[in-house]
């Protein structure tokens, strides 16, 4: 019986480890405080707002996703790190909007295989999956020949070490939310989230980023039927208002 509770124990353990914690934050612009700012945990739905020292504290873990919509500066978003869960404060510079002119939208996509510059099914990259391709990822399975003068890639096991495989990897993952964003704007009109799912205006654009971190909204934009995704975002949507309206209270 023994072996079980150190068994029980070594889980409890573990247990306490990814538990979320407050991590405090400051936000900056231009070098002076930003006040006023809202911050949504995307994945466990906790709020708060940055004091007059641009400071707030927030529950998150590790690979939680922190959004910050507001109508003064670009909209923002934050991938807490291990490493971000030992620091004492965590500082953010965010960008103030610049004066927005009338402006032209293209939603076709012209693509290299329109282009005629790569055979059509040929396997495209994007820019964030080419340099993880290329970065490759380390294995056990390298070290094998490292006998009788044979050779072996020695990039992706300075990349393993380094971390930087690891960054690559986060920046493909931020790279295709950003891709589901574009696709998002090129479907639904700006009217629609204020008129058919009852959004206030000032916070669609946290909705769409709120609506692509969802794992039943990638596997509904990636279907390409249009009624599972026009059911998708009613339902988050709603999940939405409710949050905000919470959060008013």
């Amino acid at each position: 019986m023994k072996p079980n509770k150190y068994i029980l124990a070594l889980f409890l353990l573990v247990g306490f480890f990814v538990q979320a914690q407050k991590l405090k934050f400051r936000l900056t612009a231009n070098g002076n405080v930003a006040m006023n700012v809202k911050v949504i945990n995307i994945s466990n739905e906790k709020t708060a707002v940055s004091d007059g020292n641009g400071e707030f504290s927030i529950e998150a873990k590790a690979d939680e996703m922190l959004v910050f919509p507001s109508e003064k500066y670009e909209y923002k978003r934050f991938l807490v790190d291990e490493s971000d869960l030992k620091k004492e404060v965590i500082v953010l510079a965010l960008v103030e909007k610049p004066i927005e002119l009338d402006e032209v939208v293209i939603n076709y996509d012209v693509n290299p295989e329109d282009l005629g510059i790569v055979p059509k099914g040929q396997k495209q990259y994007t820019v964030a999956e080419r340099r993880l391709k290329q970065a490759g990822e380390f294995k056990p399975e390298l070290f094998v020949g490292m006998v009788a003068g044979l050779s072996i890639p020695i990039d992706p096991i300075i990349n393993a070490i380094t971390g930087r495989t690891k960054m690559l990897k986060k920046d493909v993952k931020t790279e295709r939310k950003e891709m589901h964003f574009k696709k998002l704007n090129s479907i639904y009109e700006p009217n629609y989230y204020t008129e058919k799912l009852k959004i206030d205006p000032e916070f669609v654009e946290g909705f769409k980023y709120y609506a692509v971190e969802d794992s039943a909204f990638i596997a509904a934009i990636n279907s390409g039927v249009k009624a599972k995704l026009d059911f998708c975002l009613v339902g988050l949507a709603q999940k939405y208002n409710q949050l905000h309206a919470t959060e008013s209270k």
